[in-house]
């Protein structure tokens, strides 16, 4: 309604008076909108932005904290990945592990027991061949002379590096059933003969076996040096079968795990080492016999020191 000029003024309740626009700092009144920077990010309606939540209250966080690290290994259960190390990884109690590695034989020394002897017997059979077929090559050649005999010779000579290289594949397998029945024994579960027959990781620790095999047939040809090399050598590898069946590595890598094992705590590797060599060459001494019981102690030692220095699990 326009205003009637003269009349009276119209009323502030008057429906058709529109009410006059708010004023900023009054009750009702809202700020001019700011000038729009360029690249800044663009307010949601009402002009205004939710708060951030306060930390301690659901999807707050503390200023400059970072979320919690996944498992380190990944899903439960899974093994660490190669060169990495469990959180209580540290140095080995050679007394406690001695002392752990005979009650824990004491518990399960029929299994030991009974699988050395039948994998005494498969190694007593192979020997036996192995060592009539050197023979009998020696024999043939031995009253020949000239190049036949020279021939003779030469073929008894690589005959009794393969023979000793067939040896060490065997005594490898052999070492390797004991770990793997001392790996069980470590995480707590019970072992029966056939523990000691287990075909897992059949494959990388043939392929193990045959390069310790080569590394003998080699330096078996190197007189007193090619010896202290082989000695060496089984110091470096002294933790390969273990990484194989413990942590599914391959041959090749559970060398380079070993080598890292051994060299990073030098002085303990050598005791360990030492020690064990000595237990099995002292169940050698006894007759022979003692040897079911030296290595299956040296076994449960090796996998006492290896447990500790990767932070594994060694059961009470």
């Amino acid at each position: 309604m326009s205003e009637i000029p003269g009349g009276p003024p119209p009323r502030d309740d008057d429906p058709s008076v529109p009410p006059p626009p708010p004023v900023f700092g009054q009750p009702g009144g809202t700020a001019p909108p700011a000038p729009q920077q360029p690249g800044a990010p663009t307010p949601p309606p009402g002009g205004a932005y939710s708060p951030p939540p306060a930390y301690g209250t659901p999807g707050g966080a503390a200023p400059g904290a970072y979320p919690p690290p996944a498992s380190p290994y990944g899903q439960p259960g899974a093994q660490p990945p190669p060169g990495a190390y469990g959180p209580q990884s540290g140095p080995v109690d050679i007394g406690a592990g001695f002392s752990w590695a005979f009650s824990k034989f004491g518990q399960h020394w029929v299994a030991f027991v009974l699988g050395g002897l039948a994998w005494f017997a498969v190694i007593a059979v192979v020997a036996i061949v192995g060592i009539g077929l050197v023979g009998g090559v020696a024999a043939l050649g031995g009253g020949s002379d000239g190049v036949a005999g020279a021939a003779a010779g030469v073929g008894a000579s690589i005959g009794i590096g393969l023979y000793i290289a067939v040896m060490l594949l065997l005594l490898v397998l052999f070492s390797a059933a004991f770990i793997k029945a001392a790996l069980k024994v470590a995480a707590g579960h019970q072992i029966g003969v056939g523990d000691l027959f287990d075909t897992s990781h059949m494959s990388q620790l043939v392929v193990l076996g045959l390069l310790y095999a080569v590394a003998g047939f080699v330096l078996n040809f190197i007189p007193f040096l090619g010896q202290v090399a082989f000695v060496a050598a089984g110091f470096f590898v002294f933790y390969a079968v273990a990484a194989i069946v413990d942590r599914n590595e391959g041959a090749i890598e559970a060398i380079r795990t070993s080598v890292a094992l051994q060299t990073r705590d030098l002085g303990t590797g050598v005791l360990v080492y030492l020690l064990v060599a000595v237990v099995s060459w002292i169940g050698t001494a006894v007759c022979g016999i003692g040897v079911l019981v030296s290595l299956p102690v040296g076994a449960l030692l090796t996998v006492y020191a290896y447990r500790r220095l990767t932070g594994g699990q060694v059961a009470a």
